[in-house]
């Protein structure tokens, strides 16, 4: 015991410095996502209180979400309170974030041997945050297994620093901890390819040869693990009889579309959040400042392929999944296309790490000045996006706790129970509240989605209610009007049934 403190104690001393660090960074992290630690809803959310915990580790498991199920199946057996599991989930998951944020800026700087540049710790640390957090990966706090998803960006970056380290079976530890992170959540592990490529071009930018040879190694073992997935997701789709993720064989305009259509999504609407086109002017001043600086000090033009192969990575990987879906299926969003929203970061530390634009004093500061605006308006945004995410919930709540009223002041006027519950919309529906901005799921709302109204009204009334189809009369009734608030005509009694009109 003696000798065990002993070694403690030395350990303490001796790595005092990256403890700091490490601890700063909880702690800032925990300032940013401190509303996101406190109980806080998604739409699936309410289906995982409302719904059974076998069926839910069952759409889990036919997603490949292995770990998901396992957390939910412990919570089940365990029979952990609702509210307690999710307040540790999330708390969790905050310092995955963390940790995969000292991670990777402390490998940038132990392979780069500038431990003693403060200035460049800094620079680091700041790109580091950028590639970590950002308007993609805020979602990965907003899910009630939300620690899981963000183990998965955990392993995605212990994977990409592992494959470009000097360790033993280097390769095949990177691809066993990029296959864990899959099963956590598959939209993680598409940061892998740009982060490792730039970590590898900083390895061996003296050797086009070997950055070749490597990229294909990297492109292999993220092929492999997707195959592993579909797989998976084949195996048990088939045991449980049930296909959530339908996949289908394209044709090539079909491929091309796709690409095309999501590709807009992403970099010219940056999936509506934002002004449109910000994206696109970003990569536009980057791209300058890196052109600018190619040309002047006469580097390899190398770099240019390489920077290219870089941005398209972080665009194309997210879209490749819907390469292998129906068209009518298609769809992509925040949280699943994390390399997008990391891309600006990346590409930074790919000026920073291969084309060393900080060695230039003009463009050394505008880079400064571009990370440090990053990092403020990537915080600002965690702490933006988890406060309306409460406001959301709060008026969610609101509504169903008015219907719920209604409930209640029916069944003791007709003695009547009502048991059961069809939802149905008006001419003019929306997703999120007026006067909120949208920021896609984070701000989506409940009492307006078909699948999750029962669920928010169960949440906050205890009670369990089945669901019914609502009559075409009351359907056409309702689509003749149009909404913008809440209003006690949405209600049709009928018996034991209540049929809701969202708006």
């Amino acid at each position: 015991m003696k000798n065990l403190k002993e070694k403690c104690k030395t350990y303490l001393i001796k790595n005092k410095y990256n403890i700091c660090i490490l601890v700063g960074m909880i702690i800032f992290t925990c300032i940013i996502c401190i509303n996101f630690i406190k109980p806080h809803f998604a739409l699936d959310t309410y289906c995982v209180y409302a719904h059974d915990a076998n069926m839910q580790i069952t759409h889990f498991l036919v997603s490949n979400r292995l770990f998901s199920a396992l957390v939910r199946w412990i919570s089940m057996v365990l029979d952990i309170p609702f509210f307690t599991y999710m307040k540790l989930l999330n708390l969790a998951g905050v310092v995955f974030l963390a940790v995969s944020w000292f991670i990777l800026y402390k490998f940038v700087v132990v392979i780069t041997k500038k431990q003693s540049d403060v200035f460049y710790n800094i620079l680091i640390a700041g790109i580091s945050f950028n590639i970590i957090y950002n308007f993609c990966t805020v979602e990965s706090l907003l899910f009630w297994e939300s620690g899981v998803m963000c183990l998965g960006i955990l392993c995605t970056i212990i994977g990409s620093c592992v494959f470009n380290s000097d360790i033993k079976y280097k390769r095949l530890i990177s691809f066993g901890v990029l296959l864990i992170g899959s099963t956590c959540y598959q939209g993680a592990i598409t940061i892998y390819i740009p982060l490792t490529l730039v970590l590898l071009a900083y390895k061996h930018k003296e050797s086009i040869k070997n950055i070749f040879i490597e990229s294909l190694k990297i492109g292999f073992i993220y092929i492999c693990v997707m195959i592993i997935n579909l797989l998976a997701t084949k195996i048990f789709s088939n045991i449980f009889n049930y296909e959530f993720r339908k996949m289908d064989v394209l044709s090539i305009p079909e491929m091309f579309n796709t690409v095309v259509r999501l590709g807009y999504d992403m970099l010219v609407q940056t999936f509506g959040i934002g002004p449109k086109y910000w994206y696109v002017f970003t990569i536009i001043a980057i791209s300058v400042i890196f052109l600018s600086y190619i040309f002047k000090k006469q580097k390899s033009k190398f770099n240019i392929l390489e920077y290219i192969v870089l941005l398209a990575t972080c665009i194309i990987v997210p879209i490749l999944p819907m390469l292998a879906t129906p068209v009518d299926n298609q769809y992509i969003e925040t949280r699943m296309a994390m390399s997008f929203g990391s891309s600006l970061g990346i590409l930074i530390l790919f000026l920073v790490l291969v084309v060393e634009v900080n060695k230039h004093n003009i463009i050394k500061v505008l880079t400064i000045m571009i990370i440090s605006f990053m990092t403020m308006l990537n915080a600002m945004y965690y702490i933006i996006a988890a406060s309306e995410n409460i406001a959301t919930n709060y008026l969610d709540r609101n509504i169903a706790k008015t219907i719920i009223k209604e409930i209640y002041d029916y069944e003791k006027e007709t003695n009547i129970k009502v048991e059961n519950i069809g939802v149905t919309f008006d001419k003019n529906p929306t997703n999120h509240y007026e006067g909120q901005r949208w920021l896609g799921a984070i701000t989506t709302r409940s009492m307006g989605t078909e699948w999750a109204t029962i669920e928010t009204i169960e949440l906050y009334s205890g009670e369990y209610f089945y669901k019914v189809e609502v009559p075409n009369e009351y359907k056409e009734e309702f689509l003749q009007k149009d909404w913008d608030f809440f209003n006690e005509d949405q209600l049709i009694f009928v018996g034991n049934n209540l049929y809701i009109c969202l708006y």
